[in-house]
């Protein structure tokens, strides 16, 4: 997906995320406070759930959009879950979090920061 401006970005993710069988996955409650501020629906935080839980919880999700943070370790989770989602044929889409890799900011908890 592409996007003009922040603004255009916020705006399509709170779309997206008002569809039907759509998950954000996130890593944890703050991430999921500040998005729900935006308006987000449908957000997943993985903190304090076994990895196979949430697999389990998302094998019927039409779209898994993964916005982990942008740090290392929020790389390490990118990664891991990319890799599985796809092997399981998950749909993933990684558009949002590779567009704020341009501004300065590591972690999805601190995006409002940006507006």
């Amino acid at each position: 997906m592409k996007f003009s401006s922040l603004e255009d970005w916020k705006n399509k993710l709170v779309e997206i995320s008002l569809e039907e069988n759509v998950s954000i996955l996130v890593e944890g409650k703050k991430d999921v406070k500040v998005l729900k501020n935006f308006g987000v629906e449908n957000i997943f935080p993985l903190k304090g759930k076994r990895f196979y839980d949430v697999l389990e919880e998302l094998e019927d999700k039409i779209l898994v959009i993964l916005l982990f943070d942008l740090d290392k370790q929020g790389e390490k989770i990118f990664q891991k879950f990319f890799f599985i989602l796809q092997r399981e044929g998950i749909p993933v889409d990684i558009s949002f979090r590779e567009y704020l890799k341009q501004f300065d900011i590591e972690e999805i908890e601190h995006i409002d920061r940006l507006f």
